[in-house]
């Protein structure tokens, strides 16, 4: 790496260009090559937490039932894996200018599904925490469709090819058009969906009587560690997109896609060992310990009920996990319900 400047310097006064040209096509080659190995590292990240994660993935995901969650799980792992292998070749081969203009389309338009399953999954997860209420699964529903109209208008009209001065064949990468900010908003319109979906899970954590209980705590934990690394590197995204230099402007793209996959695979697969075994693991490292009921039968589940049902959801009365003697039994009857989405099939009555 440390010779990259001066092999980059030699390239460019290769091509026979004046001093400033050739001083601008440097930094551009500088620029590219950073781009290159930085792609290829988140990829490699995202690889490695893919094959860390697999062993889990067999057993709460391809072993359960057909589900929302679980076809979103699926699609934002591995439609993410072949996108950034897509988009990895697209960052690392030679492609003349008349080729790179169409196929710069295809990185914002291949990326946002990734972002939209995302946003899907925090969607039902937000919507199962607030009591699966109608007025929230109408609100989440219309911004996510909005955005996805959104995400569309900036992959097909924002996004501008990024060429280098003089050079006829080289990587394809994309920017925002000079002078013009849209691309920003491809990375700000998920934060402001997030936020929302945070607000909307702390005004519910406000209202709860149960708030203190471990459940609830994880709960809002995990989902406030994942909308503030998220929001951070989104907002640095939009805030490179104002860079003069349109090489730079895409250089974190793959951290802040590679970085929503991972977590939401985990937030996924975090519920789904909790309905399996009762524990928890956390982005902490927390580990909640598991219930008296038997792996094979149900975590939690309605009192009273002898038959065997799937559902996508459970009624946690929170005031369980903090129960404690001056409580007296007509408290714990008022005990507030919170349906949280575990994705499994719930046997009851073993």
């Amino acid at each position: 790496m440390s010779g990259m400047y001066e092999v980059n310097q030699i390239a460019a006064a290769s091509l026979g260009a004046d001093p400033v040209t050739t001083e601008a096509i440097a930094t551009a080659f500088g620029l590219l090559h950073v781009l290159q190995v930085y792609t290829s590292s988140m990829m490699a990240v995202a690889v490695w937490d893919w094959l860390a994660c697999l062993k889990v993935e067999w057993d709460v995901i391809w072993k359960a039932r057909w589900s929302p969650v679980k076809f979103l799980y699926l699609w934002i792992r591995y439609y993410g894996l072949l996108t950034y292998a897509l988009n990895l070749w697209l960052f690392n081969a030679n492609f003349t200018v008349e080729q790179c203009k169409t196929l710069h389309y295809l990185i914002a338009a291949t990326c946002m599904w990734v972002t939209v399953g995302s946003e899907a999954i925090l969607a039902m997860r937000t919507h199962a925490f607030l009591g699966r209420q109608l007025w929230t699964g109408i609100v989440l529903s219309v911004m996510i469709v909005g955005e996805i109209a959104f995400l569309l208008y900036v992959s097909i009209a924002g996004v501008h090819q990024t060429v280098v001065p003089v050079v006829t064949r080289g990587p394809c990468t994309a920017s925002d058009a000079p002078g013009k900010h849209v691309v920003s908003g491809f990375w700000l319109a998920p934060v402001a969906f997030d936020l929302f979906c945070t607000i909307l899970m702390l005004w519910k954590v406000s209202t709860l009587r149960a708030r203190g209980s471990r459940l609830v705590k994880v709960f809002v934990s995990e989902g406030l560690f994942y909308f503030l690394l998220v929001a951070g590197v989104n907002v640095l995204n939009a805030i490179f997109m104002f860079q003069s230099n349109a090489n730079i402007q895409n250089i974190n793209c793959f951290l802040a896609l590679i970085l929503t996959q991972v977590l939401c695979c985990r937030l996924v697969l975090n519920l789904r060992a909790q309905a399996r075994s009762g524990a928890v693991y956390t982005s902490e490292g927390l580990s909640l310990p598991a219930t008296s009921t038997k792996a094979t039968g149900p975590v939690f589940a309605h009192p009273g009920s002898s038959q065997t049902e799937t559902t996508n959801t459970v009624n946690i009365p929170l005031d369980s996990f903090n129960k404690t003697s001056q409580w007296d039994e007509a408290n714990y009857d008022r005990g507030v319900k919170v349906h949280v989405e575990v994705e499994r099939d719930v046997e009851v009555g073993r």
